[in-house]
C-alpha cells in the first residue's frame, strides 16, 4: 500500500521533507506521527493513516515532494483496519518575532530572550516534533537537550543559533583564508523560495511601468497614523480608476475589475516575504481598518495565518520606507495589475505659494502591468492617491 503526499491546503502544492519519525521495518498506529515536512507557510507533521509496517521510506530529507508523490509504502497485514486518508495538520508558532515600530507594523524585527538553560545530562529529548526537527535543521540538538524544562520554542533555538553565529564570526581568523572567505551555499525553502518563484514569474510575464511622484504631507499631524492613511487613499484611488484594482488574464487577454477593494500587504519577517490580504478594504470603517491589518500582521508573526488570507489581492502595497529608501520598481505579481510603493518620510525644501518653506515629502512609486493598463491610467490613479494624502488631518 502506498502512501501519497495529501492536499495540504490551498495553494500548497509541494513540501520539503524535513524528518523521518519512523524507519523502515516500524510498525506504526493510525495517527501516529511519521514523518515532519515543511511548506511555504509552516512544517506540517503527516500522521500514519493506517495501522500497518513501514516496507519502504520513498523521499529523503530534504527532498521536495509533490501533492500525490509517495511518501511511503505500507505492509499490511490481513487482519489490521486501513482507515480512510486522514487530513494533516499544521503546526502553529515557527518563529515568534516582535514589530519593532507600532506606528509602522510592515518591517518586523527580531526581539526575544533567552530562556535559562539547565545541564541535563543523559535525558531524553522531551519536546515536540516539530522543535526537535527544527533544532536538527540548526545543529542545535544537543542544546535542546539542555533545556530541562521541556517548554521550548522556535524563538528560542533561534536565539541560541543566532547568538552562536556572533560568536563565531567574531572568533573567525580571516588571515588564515586564503583568497576570501568560505562559500556558504544557502538553500531558500519555504517562503523565501515561494518569493524567488513569484518574483521571476512576475519578470518574466509583466510588462511592468513605474511611475515616481512626491505627496506633501506637511498638513499631517505628528502622530498621524501613515499606515491607515496609505490604505484609506489607495480605497479611494481604486474606486476613482478602478481599472487598478484588477486581474489581467494573458492567455485570453482579458481584464477582471473588482468591486472588492482587496489589498495586499507586504509583511517582512526573518523567514522571507508575507503578503496578507485585506479583504472589502472599501467597506471597513478606519478603526476596523486598523484592527484587521494589526490581527493580520500578528498572525504572520506568529505563524498561524491561514493561507486563504495571503490569497485574493486585487491591489498590493509595499512600504519599504520603514527602514530606509526614496523611490523603488515594485514587482507587479500576477494576475495583479498594479503595487504601489511608499518610501521614507523626508523634509525638503518647496516652493508653495510663490514662498519657500520646509516640507514634509512622501515619496511614492506605482508600478502597473503596461498590457492592462496605459500611462493615463496609472498617473490618474497615483493622482488621486497623492490627493487624498495631501488632505487634512483625519480624525479617526
Amino acid at each position: 500500500m502506498q502512501f501519497k503526499l495529501p492536499d495540504l491546503g490551498e495553494g500548497l502544492q509541494e513540501a520539503e521533507v524535513v524528518e523521518w519519525l519512523v524507519k523502515e521495518g516500524d510498525k506504526v498506529e493510525v495517527d501516529q506521527l511519521i514523518v515532519l515536512v515543511e511548506t511555504a507557510k509552516a512544517i506540517v507533521e503527516i500522521p500514519s493513516p493506517v495501522k500497518a509496517e513501514i516496507s519502504k521510506i520513498c523521499a529523503s530529507i530534504g527532498e521536495m515532494v509533490h501533492v500525490n508523490e509517495v511518501l511511503v509504502e505500507y505492509k499490511v497485514g490481513l487482519n489490521e483496519i486501513v482507515p480512510q486518508e486522514k487530513s494533516v495538520s499544521v503546526v502553529g508558532e515557527l518563529k515568534t518575532t516582535a514589530v519593532t515600530n507600532t506606528e509602522e507594523p510592515f518591517i518586523i524585527g527580531s526581539e526575544v530572550t533567552h530562556k535559562t538553560l539547565k545541564p541535563v545530562r543523559d535525558q531524553k529529548i522531551i519536546a515536540p516534533p516539530s522543535i526537535i526537527a527544527f533544532a536538527r535543521k540548526l545543529g542545535l540538538e544537543h542544546a535542546l537537550a539542555t533545556m530541562a524544562d521541556g517548554d521550548v520554542t522556535h524563538t528560542d533555538l533561534m536565539t541560541i543559533f543566532e547568538s552562536k553565529n556572533k560568536l563565531a564570526e567574531h572568533q573567525k581568523d580571516y588571515s588564515s583564508s586564503i583568497g576570501g572567505a568560505e562559500k556558504k551555499l544557502v538553500k531558500l525553502s519555504g517562503a523565501k523560495k515561494v518569493m524567488a518563484q513569484t518574483m521571476s514569474k512576475s519578470c518574466q510575464q509583466v510588462p511592468a511601468v513605474t511611475l515616481f511622484d512626491d505627496a506633501n504631507v506637511s498638513v499631517w499631524a505628528k502622530a498621524e497614523n501613515i499606515t491607515l492613511r496609505l490604505l484609506e487613499a489607495m480605497v479611494k484611488a481604486c474606486i476613482d480608476v478602478p481599472l487598478l484594482n484588477a486581474w489581467f488574464d494573458e492567455e485570453n487577454l482579458t481584464i477582471q475589475m473588482f468591486k472588492d477593494i482587496n489589498i495586499g500587504v507586504a509583511v517582512n519577517i526573518n523567514d522571507g516575504l508575507y503578503v496578507p490580504v485585506i479583504r472589502g478594504a472599501q467597506r471597513l470603517s478606519p478603526n476596523v481598518l486598523k484592527k484587521t491589518l494589526a490581527t493580520l500582521i500578528e498572525q504572520v508573526k506568529t505563524k498561524k495565518i491561514s493561507p486563504q488570507k495571503l490569497l485574493g489581492a486585487t491591489i498590493s502595497l509595499s512600504n519599504f520606507g520603514t527602514l530606509s529608501g526614496r523611490y523603488a520598481t515594485p514587482i507587479v505579481v500576477p494576475p495583479q495589475v498594479a503595487i504601489l510603493g511608499v518610501g521614507k518620510v523626508r523634509k525638503e525644501v518647496v516652493v508653495s505659494d510663490e514662498k519657500i518653506e520646509i516640507a514634509r515629502i512622501l515619496p511614492i512609486s506605482l508600478s502597473f502591468d503596461h498590457r492592462a493598463a496605459s500611462g493615463a491610467d496609472a498617473s490618474a490613479f497615483l493622482e488621486c492617491f497623492i490627493s487624498d494624502l495631501q488632505r487634512g488631518t483625519v480624525k479617526h
